[in-house]
């Protein structure tokens, strides 16, 4: 179906962003990523589930972590 409009591919939009973020100054983008910061904290404080978001994030920060020791484990040596 062809359709009048053509619509970005997520890999266009985030080259974007990421062209976007680069043009920034040093302290723009620190800025930019506490903004980020500072809005994941607010939906964390307004969200039913932000326990479980909460556990989640760890669980997920874990696994990494598990992943990391394992694959220097196997590679380290």
């Amino acid at each position: 179906m062809d359709l009048p409009a053509k619509f970005p591919s997520e890999t266009e939009v985030i080259l974007e962003d990421v062209a976007r973020f680069r043009a920034l100054s040093p302290s723009e983008r620190i800025r930019a990523i506490q903004d980020l910061l500072a809005d994941g904290e607010f939906l964390l404080r307004k969200s039913p589930r932000a326990e479980w978001a909460r556990r989640y994030a760890e669980e997920q920060e874990e696994i990494a972590r598990q992943n990391i020791r394992e694959f220097i484990a196997s590679h380290g040596k």
